[in-house]
């Protein structure tokens, strides 16, 4: 059901992504082993790929893990691999041999095992399962909070692309900027320099797709719902999946349209309030800064940074250095919450986000 706020469990239940998918499995076969997949937040990125390779698993019986790196680092900030290690299942679709003995319980969702006894070493757990498989899939969903751990967590992904051939990575990022500043791939003494990847982003769905979406759900739950409200719900949460699907899930809960529009922008802002807390604690001038090209985009597409400088600065009382600026600026931009034209312009690309700024 596509408003069913739960990850999607086969490909056949993802809006609009198929082509992605396709691109995915073919890359896959053809021997590709590190995967960057990209997009803004509530674009789908967990949902596509749990969709992905639980369809990849049937197809193919190909194992799968996905490590969530938000909770890892959550536990363990600077040793998010202790946490990892620690926390690692092995999906069935293999011989388990001596593993069968440690087998603690079947997981959640019925695709793996969890063992009693886990590997102490992240590196162990993965030699192992290289040995095992002719190919497993390990992902990392939003793999930039990786960044924190006091050894350079990209050694250790630089590691198995070498060393462990039967063994293929996914990385998934909604801080785009902090996941490329993270990942290095252009950086020449950076452990990932020169390795192939394939890039994979999932963009946003145009106004047609985002109201063939809708109407698509409804009719799932046998509902007629005005073109008027569609229109209008399009308009408002523009082509974010994840905002569609809450309404939607709302109106077939009995929400009206307003109270549905209205229940979604006060859940995405208790939302997008836990996001921007860690920037919140580096400086009050991000929000100040988000406010402010909130409002300059009221009446105009983009706000130029010479009019966010002035607008701060007069906030404040007090001139603000033009360095100081451009690094606000790029933070935002590398957190996902801002976007840049390349000529000096900025725009907050999710309306849902813009938003929660609006004073």
């Amino acid at each position: 059901m596509l408003f069913s706020v739960e990850p999607k469990t086969s490909i056949k239940d993802v809006f609009g992504r198929k082509a992605e998918f396709l691109e995915f499995v073919e890359k896959l076969e053809n021997g590709r082993r590190l995967f960057v997949i990209t997009g803004p937040r509530r674009i789908g990125k967990t949902t596509f790929l749990y969709a992905t390779l639980n369809e990849l698993y049937r197809m193919r019986k190909v194992p799968y893990i996905i490590v969530d790196a938000r909770k890892a680092a959550s536990m363990n900030m600077y040793n998010p691999a202790k946490v990892i290690a620690r926390d690692l299942e092995l999906l069935s679709g293999g011989r388990f041999s001596k593993m069968t003995s440690r087998i603690e319980s079947i997981s959640v969702r019925g695709y793996g095992i969890r063992l009693r006894s886990k590997p102490s070493e992240l590196t162990e757990a993965l030699e192992e399962i290289n040995e095992r498989y002719e190919l497993a899939v390990i992902a990392f969903d939003e793999a930039q909070y990786l960044r924190f751990s006091r050894s350079d967590f990209t050694l250790l992904l630089s590691w198995v692309y070498d060393a462990l051939q039967n063994v293929a990575v996914v990385l998934t990022g909604s801080q785009v900027g902090l996941l490329e500043k993270f990942l290095r791939f252009g950086d020449y003494g950076a452990p990932l320099y020169g390795r192939y990847h394939v890039r994979i982003k999932l963009p946003r769905f145009n106004p047609s797709e985002s109201l063939e979406f809708l109407e698509r759900g409804f009719e799932e739950y046998g509902m007629d719902v005005p073109s008027k409200e569609l229109l209008s719900a399009v308009k408002t949460l523009d082509g974010v999946p994840g905002w569609l699907t809450h309404y939607g899930a709302y109106r077939v809960d009995g929400s009206s349209h307003w109270d549905a529009i209205e229940a979604v922008l006060e859940e995405a802002k208790g939302y997008i309030e836990a996001e921007f807390k860690e920037l919140d604690e580096l400086s009050p001038r991000y929000r100040a800064i988000m406010e402010i090209v909130a409002t300059i985009t009221r009446s105009q597409p983009t706000a130029r940074r010479k009019d966010i400088l002035n607008a701060l600065s007069l906030r404040e009382g007090r001139r603000i250095d033009n360095k100081d600026m451009r690094r606000y600026l790029r933070n935002l931009v590398d957190y996902g919450f801002l976007e840049h034209t390349g000529y000096g312009e900025y725009y907050i690309p999710d309306p849902v986000v813009k938003r929660v700024f609006q004073r």
